[in-house]
């Protein structure tokens, strides 16, 4: 039985498919749900200078967006959240996070990058099957 469940989301276009699988999980099982979006300056190589103030509030700006998006998606599918902001390691934060709610289940998205920036950038699902101490979905969106 799935009471607590937890979604990761980004700025990918990924994160739709997988709120909407949150949302029709949460309604089939009547279960919590947690929405989580971890900004995590590393993942920004792109950024490896000295970050520009400007670029920062662009970057806080897209953050307030996602999160009203995401609220504004599963109101619209009937279901009510929590929303949860974190900094630091994705993997890191989003498995801390479920454990702290008690998840039963962690949902996140799969990006397709290309094989530059899977060099660069790691894993978050591959970091999560190892860190997490629940279930964990990835949703493929082709």
């Amino acid at each position: 039985m799935l009471k607590t469940i937890l979604v990761a989301i980004d700025s990918s276009d990924q994160r739709h498919a997988v709120l909407v699988q949150a949302a029709e999980i949460a309604n089939r099982f009547e279960a919590d749900l947690h929405v989580v979006l971890v900004r995590d300056l590393s993942q920004h190589w792109e950024l490896n200078a000295a970050v520009d103030p400007e670029i920062v509030t662009a970057l806080e700006t897209e953050v307030d967006t996602l999160i009203e998006e995401a609220r504004k998606q599963l109101e619209e599918a009937g279901i009510t959240c929590q929303i949860h902001l974190q900094d630091g390691d994705a993997a890191e934060e989003i498995s801390l996070l479920a454990n702290r709610i008690g998840a039963d289940l962690i949902l996140i998205g799969h990006r397709h990058l290309s094989w530059l920036s899977r060099l660069v950038e790691k894993s978050v699902g591959s970091s999560l099957m190892t860190k997490a101490r629940c279930n964990l979905m990835i949703i493929v969106e082709k």
